[in-house]
């Protein structure tokens, strides 16, 4: 009794243009994924001017915030005083 593992599956060739073929494509592979990583990154930094921006008014807002009160006590205390 023989072992299936064990079993000859006969002989493979690979020619030359086997080989060519799936260099080409491997190739083609590659250029698509730099593609995508180009456009992958240019929309990363969008993101990233983005945020940026969002966080600098989120955090100038309490500044501007405090300096409009501010603003408004001082007109209103010189209105009342005068």
């Amino acid at each position: 009794m023989t072992d299936p593992d064990s079993e000859d599956l006969g002989t493979v060739t690979i020619g030359a243009r086997e080989i060519y073929d799936q260099l080409v494509s491997l190739r083609d592979e590659v250029r698509a994924s730099t593609l995508n990583h180009a456009a992958v990154d240019t929309k990363l930094v969008d993101h990233e001017t983005r945020i940026r921006a969002v966080e600098r008014w989120k955090y100038s807002v309490p500044t501007a915030l405090v300096t409009a009160v501010i603003s408004a006590g001082v007109t209103l205390a010189t209105k009342l005083g005068a």
